[in-house]
């Protein structure tokens, strides 16, 4: 049996909601713009109404592409004292719709519809998980004997490396969450299975995020020296060819120059000892990530950010 799935592909001058059939068949799609329909056949017309109704309740989307505003509630009519209270609560009520619609649209926007247009070959990556990876990795290790203390630390490694970027997501999440900045999680570059932790976006810049969990442990940096527990790690190096892949494939997609930068994000290490700072390459922790992009000097355009993101959320621009 065929189900019917939505699709929504947003570029300048192209606004749309697909309609399509689990088979790779198009039903027709609605041009947000203008909220005209544009169905395959006659037949479908009444499937497309009925499924983008649902879709454009659930996503809060309207016809320009934007969540709706709350139709205000009618005010009471009735005179005396008993009518100013049902009017004073009605205004409230209103008040507190508004209110929840403005958090509504933190939490929900536009930015994050998956856009998928139907065979178009490549597929959203706002739908990534943060970490997808490594729980996939972890998911496919053998389960551990109880004696085998080597199997288990590896075990613990891959999902503590996987609850770290769980935990920089969240701290995405805040930074993006007023509108400015965009992300995506564990975007798989290439075809051997490497993957970039988060890309992220905005009015600061392109950036490649690598995540290092090492709860509890002792860090100490120089120019081109990462150190774990006084153990050299080759992280610089890693997030310096991350940065310089994704500028390289990014300025391709776009046609423009784009230069990415690298951060790596601790999470809960004990201590931080920076000898010299690394020139290329900023270090934050996850409490410290939001502040970091704060400070950030403005270099980007809205118009820039939307066209980067437009290229950084599709799969085929890695591969």
């Amino acid at each position: 049996m065929l189900s019917a799935e939505i699709s929504w592909r947003q570029e300048p001058g192209i606004n749309r909601a697909y309609v399509w059939f689990s088979d790779g068949t198009i039903a027709g799609y609605r041009d947000l713009d203008t909220g005209h329909d544009y169905p395959t056949s006659p037949d479908c017309t009444q499937l497309m109404d009925h499924v983008l109704c649902d879709w454009i309740r659930t996503h809060g989307i309207n016809c320009a592409g934007t969540p709706s505003e709350p139709t205000p509630p009618e005010l009471p009519t009735g005179r005396g004292l008993l009518g100013w209270f049902d009017r004073r609560r009605a205004r409230r009520q209103r008040s507190r719709a508004v209110a929840a619609h403005r958090e509504w649209q933190l939490d929900h926007p536009a930015w994050k519809v998956p856009v998928d247009p139907p065979q178009a070959g490549w597929r959203d990556l706002v739908r990534n998980d943060p970490g997808q990876r490594l729980w996939q990795h972890a998911a496919e290790l053998p389960s551990p004997r109880w004696f085998d203390l080597a199997a288990r630390r590896e075990t613990r490694a891959w999902t503590q490396g996987a609850r770290g970027e769980e935990t920089v997501a969240a701290e995405l999440w805040r930074i993006a969450r007023p509108g400015a900045w965009r992300y995506v999680h564990s975007v798989p570059v290439g075809a051997r299975g490497s993957d970039i932790d988060h890309v992220l976006v905005g009015p600061g810049g392109v950036f490649t995020l690598n995540t290092k969990a090492h709860p509890g442990a002792r860090i100490w940096i120089g120019a081109n020296t990462f150190m774990v527990n006084g153990h050299k790690q080759p992280y610089l190096r890693n997030s310096r060819h991350e940065a310089a892949r994704a500028s390289r494939l990014l300025t391709a997609a776009t046609g423009s120059t784009i230069k990415a930068r690298s951060v790596i994000v601790l999470v809960d290490p004990s201590s931080i000892t920076i000898r010299t700072p690394p020139p290329d390459v900023a270090i934050t922790t996850r409490r410290g990530l939001h502040r970091w992009a704060a400070a950030l000097p403005p270099v980007l355009s809205d118009q820039e950010v939307e066209t980067i993101f437009n290229q950084v959320r599709r799969s085929s621009t890695w591969t």
